[in-house]
């Protein structure tokens, strides 16, 4: 491949595509949040994601191609601590619980009839539910990789799913963090090693 500013261009898409959305919920896009702080919220509208992730809906889903959504819960007998960081002054945070608004996806994206969502709990993808079934009933081959947070779930979600053998494209204008050195930071770490970096205009160039 030859990459020309920065954007790979001479690339074949393997097998069947599938466009993941990682933990495009409310609680972590959208202001207020009871984790607002972590900055997630602000990087989502600043940076403009939702509206190259929506296109990247419409084109998967005028393909015929999976669309498919993973949010993140927490366990009705979880709470997060106050360890430091953005956690501190004592109080304990609950948000993410099931059923609630925190844990569906943002309206902007919100899924079509018969797409699934999938809950995980707290970072890996694959965790209490059964996504790995279904990309395996879909003979699904590569997965288009967009979502919220760079640094924790994109990332973690980039590592299993290559651990798995799934071969990897994360658009780099679909996914942020409010850590901006971090994002920057993971995803350098994706190239080459597991993941083609590119556009979501180049991903749907290639569709």
């Amino acid at each position: 491949m030859r990459e020309k500013e920065g954007l790979m261009t001479e690339w074949k898409l393997v097998g069947r595509p599938a466009l993941l959305l990682v933990h495009m919920q409310n609680a972590i896009c959208k202001a207020p949040s009871p984790i607002e702080a972590m900055g997630h919220c602000r990087a989502t509208q600043e940076d403009g994601i939702i509206p190259n992730i929506q296109a990247l809906q419409k084109a998967f889903r005028e393909k015929g191609q999976p669309v498919i959504f993973v949010c993140t819960y927490t366990p009705d007998d979880t709470k997060y601590a106050s360890y430091g960081g953005f956690w501190t002054g004592g109080r304990e945070i609950i948000v993410n619980r099931m059923g609630t608004r925190d844990v569906e996806v943002i309206d902007e994206l919100a899924p079509m009839p018969g797409e699934r969502v999938f809950y995980n709990w707290p970072f890996d993808i694959f965790r209490h539910n059964d996504l790995r079934q279904y990309l395996i009933d879909k003979k699904v081959e590569t997965v288009v990789v967009t979502g919220v947070a760079t640094g924790m779930s994109v990332g973690h979600a980039a590592f299993v799913l290559a651990d798995r053998f799934y071969s990897l494209i994360v658009p780099s204008d679909t996914c942020t963090d409010g850590n901006r050195e971090l994002h920057e930071a993971i995803m350098k770490w994706m190239i080459p090693a597991i993941a083609l970096v590119t556009t979501s205009q180049d991903v749907i160039a290639h569709l």
